[in-house]
């Protein structure tokens, strides 16, 4: 299927080994590399069962895995819901429901079992 959105923002970019991002403690990440990331989450998106349309909901820090997971959404036609990290497990769970997300990710450090809880 083609996807004119990744094509135009990720895709152009396959196999250049040109830095994409540069940390603050100067390491590197090159585009190949990142779409490698990018791939291997949007294979796990569509392993997982969402289609094109789908929500996923993310409650992550600001970080490069954060970009890949977005990039992912794109590629796959999914619609990526940026949650605050702020956000406490209620706002999260109106959020979710309210958007119909059928997929959270969230880093380790939100407990997020009482969102689990109620929404399956």
């Amino acid at each position: 299927m083609s996807n004119l959105l990744y094509d135009r923002l990720f895709g152009c970019h396959q196999g250049e080994e040109k830095p994409f991002l540069i940390f603050a403690d100067g390491a590197q990440q090159s585009y190949d590399s990142f779409l490698r990331q990018t791939a291997r989450f949007a294979n796990v998106i569509q392993a997982i069962g969402l289609e094109v349309g789908d929500r996923l909901a993310a409650q992550v820090e600001k970080s490069a895995e954060a970009l890949a997971l977005y990039a992912a959404c794109v590629q796959s036609g999914v619609i990526f819901l940026p949650l605050n990290t702020a956000y406490t497990p209620a706002e999260v769970s109106y959020f979710v429901g309210d958007s119909g997300a059928k997929l959270v990710v969230a880093d380790q450090n939100f407990d997020l079992e009482p969102v689990a809880r109620e929404h399956g």
